[in-house]
Formats: structure tokens, C-alpha cells, sequence
């Protein structure tokens, strides 16, 4: 049996009556699924529940966050060549939630879910240098293009905050939705983009200000997770784990233009440098989707062995994804190919 507003096949499909949102563009129900699919190269053991990975501006580093390692090994730095570990940092009674990095590679950005604040390490030595208090239980960040600013994403206060990199202190916060979680920063800084994961929504924000602009609801429940943008800020590409979609959303106008069914509970969004592709770490089918976005038709590829897809990461080139086992306490390399 279908499920309202899913095709049976697998593509999307017009959905504003349902949801109440702008027109959507429908796809022709016959259009092919991607043959692109997924193989792995390599796998290596991380601390426990690796909740994210971020891949170094240099292409060089992954770091994983271990969600479940208060007191060793709360941050993992890897090979991203190997999967080589290169060394730990220890959060010494803090849970590693996620991380950015700078764009000198110099500093790796870590949400602390426990103890309500931000650590800035020095990746050289392996350090916490600075900690700097927000709302309580930050999760996801998202750094500014031009590095002076960060904001996190705090789970249960429903605000996001941003904090001056360069003074080491907190800025402001705003009022968001119930339990805001992904963000994507505008390629002008000037807007932030964030989703409540509780509430439904998705919060578009004035960085000056700090002050809500303009609101999209999506279907309820839903449950958007992550957001990423395309690379000049006219898309978003934002995962709904409930509802096992994908959407993509036009900036100009802050509708859904197009829900692509992916995997059971979609996790972390990675696009691909081209744009052509997007990559789901789904939690409950253990897989990874690949979305081709310009027929917007998706496939699920397993990945043995994996519990609990969560983190996402891609190289510069689109010739890896990492994604992490939450259960499985692993990271694993993938390499994307089209079979002849």
C-alpha cells in the first residue's frame, strides 16, 4: 500500500495539496532509479555512538565525535586516506555532539551536549584552547563564510546561538523552533537557515539582527533533521526522518519544490560538488541513499555491516563519502560509481 503523497515507485511527486505548500514539480512515474551505487575501501573502529564526521578544509582529516565517550577518546582524528587514527581528544566529562572546521584547518569547532557549551580545539596539539557557554544542549554548528562567526544549534531551548570566534564569547541568541538541529549559512553570511526538528519547521534568520524573517512548515510529523544549501544559496536540500524524504527548497520563495523518498529515517544530507548527486546516511534501513537530483529519483545502497547510519561526509572531489555506525561504532569509506 502507498502512503499519501509517496509514489510507489520511488519518485517524487506533486504533494501542495497535502502539505499546503507552493506546487510542486512532478517527475514521470516511469523515470529510471540511479544505476550510480556505492562500494566500500575502507573501514575503521571509532569510539562509541560516532554521532558525526567532518572532513578537513585540506582534505586530509576526518573527525568523528563520539557521543558516547564523556571521558576518552570524545573526538576521533583519522587518515582520510587510510582511516588511519591519528589521535584522540579528550572532553575529560563532556558529550561530543558535532564539529566544523575552520577554513585554515587550524581549529575544529565541537558542540558539548552535556555541559552547554562550545570547545574550540587546536588541531596541531590536540587541546580544548577555549569553551564558550550557550543555551542548553548545543548540537549541530555551522560557521560563517568568513570564519567570524558560530552558531549552534541548542536542543533544548529552542533558540540558536551565535558566539564571536574571535573574542571567544557569545554574541546572542534567537528564538527558534522546538529542538532546531541542522543549519546552512548563506554564501553572504547574511542569512541562516535552520530546522526544528520538533516543531517541524524550517527558521529563516537575519545574522545581523538575529531576528526570525520568514518561516516554512513542513509536513507533521516529519521530523527534519539537516540542511544543507547548493553552492550559491538558491536551494536547500533538507532531510525529513520521519516522513523518509528528501526535500528540496527554493530560497527565493521558502516552499518545497520537490520530496524525493530515500531511505527509512534519513539522517545527514551531503551534496555532491557538482550538484547532481545527494547522499542520505539513513538510521533505520543501516544504508546510504543516492539521490539524483536532476530526474529527483532515489536508491538505497546497503553498507554491510552498518548499524545506524548517522554522520555524512564528501571529499572536494565527490570521489568519497564517509558515513558513521552509530551502533556499529565504525567509519566507513565509500567510493560512488556508475556500473557500465
Amino acid at each position: 500500500r502507498t502512503e499519501p503523497g509517496r509514489s510507489a515507485r520511488g519518485g517524487a511527486v506533486p504533494i501542495a495539496a497535502l502539505l499546503g505548500l507552493a506546487s510542486l514539480a512532478a517527475v514521470a512515474d516511469d523515470a529510471p532509479a540511479p544505476s550510480r551505487t556505492l562500494r566500500e575501501v575502507g573501514r575503521a573502529r571509532t569510539g562509541s555512538l560516532p554521532k558525526g564526521v567532518t572532513l578537513s578544509p585540506d582534505g586530509r582529516t576526518l573527525a568523528v565525535t563520539n557521543f558516547g565517550q564523556p571521558y576518552g577518546r570524545s573526538v576521533d582524528l583519522f587518515d582520510a586516506e587510510t582511516l588511519e587514527r591519528l589521535g584522540s581528544v579528550d572532553f575529560h566529562g563532556g558529550n561530543a555532539v558535532e564539529s566544523v572546521w575552520s577554513a585554515d584547518g587550524a581549529t575544529l569547532y565541537v558542540s558539548d551536549f552535556r555541559n552547554h557549551e562550545l570547545r574550540f580545539i587546536d588541531v596541531a596539539t590536540r587541546e580544548v584552547r577555549a569553551k564558550v557557554e550557550v543555551d542548553h544542549h548545543p548540537k549541530v554548528l555551522a560557521l560563517s563564510p568568513d570564519g567570524g562567526t558560530l552558531y549552534a544549534g541548542c536542543w533544548a531551548t529552542e533558540s540558536v546561538c551565535a558566539v564571536d570566534v574571535a573574542a571567544e564569547e557569545l554574541r546572542g541568541c534567537v528564538e527558534v523552533g522546538r529542538h532546531p538541529r541542522g543549519m546552512a549559512v548563506s554564501p553572504d553570511g547574511s542569512r541562516l537557515w535552520v530546522v526544528d526538528y520538533g516543531s517541524d519547521e524550517l527558521h529563516e534568520i537575519d545574522t545581523a539582527a538575529l531576528s526570525v524573517v520568514r518561516r516554512l512548515q513542513f509536513p507533521s510529523p516529519s521530523y527534519p533533521r539537516h540542511v544543507v544549501r547548493d553552492r550559491e544559496g538558491r536551494r536547500l536540500f533538507v532531510s525529513g526522518k520521519r516522513r523518509n524524504a528528501l526535500w528540496i527548497v527554493d530560497v527565493e520563495t521558502l516552499a518545497v519544490t520537490a520530496e524525493i523518498p530515500v531511505g527509512e529515517c534519513p539522517k545527514t544530507v551531503a551534496l555532491s560538488p557538482d550538484e547532481a548527486w545527494a547522499y542520505t546516511a539513513n538510521y533505520c534501513s543501516h544504508d546510504v541513499s543516492i539521490v539524483d537530483l536532476a530526474a529527483q529519483r532515489s536508491v538505497q545502497v546497503p553498507v554491510e555491516g552498518l548499524k545506524e547510519g548517522s554522520g555524512l561526509a564528501i571529499s572536494a572531489d565527490g570521489s568519497r563519502v564517509w558515513v558513521t555506525g552509530w551502533s556499529s561504532n565504525d567509519l566507513v569509506a565509500l567510493e560512488p560509481f556508475d556500473p557500465p
